[in-house]
Formats: C-alpha cells, sequence, structure tokens
C-alpha cells in the first residue's frame, strides 16, 4: 500500500505508467498479428475497425487488472465504448447492452474506488467473500440470466442465441462489481461462465478477433486468481 495522495493514486504511479506503455505496444502486436493470420487462414473473416480496438485495448485491460494497475480502467472504458458497436453490428444486443450500458458506467466508479475505497480512504486491499457471499453471487447470476433471457426473447427477437447471451452477460456484470470490489472470486467467474461460454458464444457468430480475445482473458484469469489468492492472504468479508 502506498502513501500517495488519492489524485496521483487515480492517474497512476510511474511504474504503472511504465507498466502500462509496455502492455500497450506489446498486445497491439498482438492483435495486428492476429489479425494478419485470421485474414490469411480464416474464409469468413473480415476486419472490423471497433472489433480491432476493442479488443486490444480489452487484452491491455485485463493484464493491468491482473496486476492491480490502477491504469486498467481507462483502457477497459475504451474497450467497453468500441466492442458495444461491434456486439451491436452482428446480432448480439445482449453484449452490447453490457458493455454500453453496464461496463462504462461500472468502471467510472471502480477507478476511483480502487483508489480510495479501503479503510481511511486508502487503496483498496484485496479480499475473499465469505461462504454467504458466494451464495449471494451466484443467486444474482441466476436472477439476472432470467432478467436479460426476458428482454432479449421481447426486445429484441430471433437474436442469436439468447439464452447462451444471457448468461454471459448475466456472470459478467456479477464479475465486473467483484472485480470493482477486489474480491478474489470475481477472477473465478471470469474463468468459468464467462469466458468459456464467451469462447463459445462469439465463435458461433463468427466473431473470431473478439474469441481470441477471450482465450486470452481465460489465461489471464488463470494467472490473476492466483496472483490475488496471494494478495488477499487472510483478509475474508
Amino acid at each position: 500500500m502506498t502513501t500517495q495522495t488519492p489524485l496521483r493514486r487515480f492517474f497512476g504511479t510511474a511504474r504503472e505508467h511504465r507498466e502500462n506503455a509496455v502492455v500497450a505496444v506489446l498486445m497491439l502486436l498482438i492483435t495486428i498479428a492476429y489479425e494478419y493470420v485470421s485474414s490469411l487462414f480464416l474464409s469468413g473473416f473480415s476486419f472490423n475497425a471497433y472489433e480491432f480496438i476493442g479488443t486490444w485495448s480489452g487484452l491491455v485491460t485485463v493484464w493491468l487488472c491482473r496486476t492491480e494497475n490502477v491504469l486498467c480502467w481507462p483502457w477497459g472504458i475504451v474497450s467497453a465504448f468500441s466492442l458495444g458497436y461491434f456486439f451491436g453490428g452482428i446480432g448480439l444486443p445482449g453484449q452490447q447492452w453490457l458493455n454500453w450500458g453496464y461496463f462504462l458506467i461500472i468502471q467510472l466508479w471502480a477507478w476511483p474506488h480502487w483508489v480510495q475505497g479501503g479503510k481511511g480512504a486508502s487503496e483498496l486491499t484485496v479480499t475473499s467473500l465469505t461462504l454467504q457471499g458466494r451464495l449471494l453471487m451466484l443467486s444474482a447470476i441466476v436472477v439476472l440470466t432470467g432478467v436479460v433471457y426476458t428482454l432479449i426473447d421481447v426486445l429484441v427477437p430471433g437474436s442469436v442465441h439468447p439464452l447462451l447471451d444471457a448468461i454471459v452477460v448475466a456472470s459478467s456484470v456479477v464479475a465486473q462489481y467483484l472485480l470493482g470490489r477486489k474480491h478474489v472470486e470475481s477472477w473465478v467467474l471470469w474463468l468459468g461462465p464467462v469466458n468459456v461460454l464467451s469462447i463459445l458464444l462469439f465463435m458461433s457468430a463468427g466473431a473470431y478477433t473478439v474469441m481470441a480475445l477471450y482465450v486470452a482473458f481465460f489465461v489471464h484469469a488463470a494467472f490473476a486468481l492466483r496472483s490475488w489468492q496471494k494478495s488477499s492472504l487472510t483478509h475474508v468479508i
């Protein structure tokens, strides 16, 4: 935990900026390479600028979240904005609603909360949920899945894989909230119901670049879960 002012922590330390620069360049090169390879081997591939920007910024976001770098949040905002456009164009309304109606908003809350959400307006620490908290987490996913599925069925009949879309949306909503609270269980949700199901969903929709993004998310989530479990130590709430 640092002793810097909240304003300085909000915009990141020198170390965080150095990490941000290196990761941003690395992930840009990876995204360009994947796009190029996809154009050579996938017959149905077509370049989409929103998909590209959302994928690049999403990769940077998840890396910086894993290392608890506060600069993950501005990248996350860019990713949510870009992917919202993309999903709306390929018939996945639930994913568009998730990015524009939720991810954009909650990241504006999570950013300052990481900076001064701890005791005495200090930096937030990584913690784990109690058994009751985990049961509430699962209950919230079930309820939200039903709500989102119903909305998709009513507002966008004939959409692509509405139930799968709804499960991913509901799990992502809860996982993102837990991430903003720095709870270890966030990464459990990113690993399972979010990343695995998203890979299946985007593969079936032909969104191969975003599908690859979620494969990378899965790998990052596995490392992040281990890292955050160590950081949480004995903190349980």
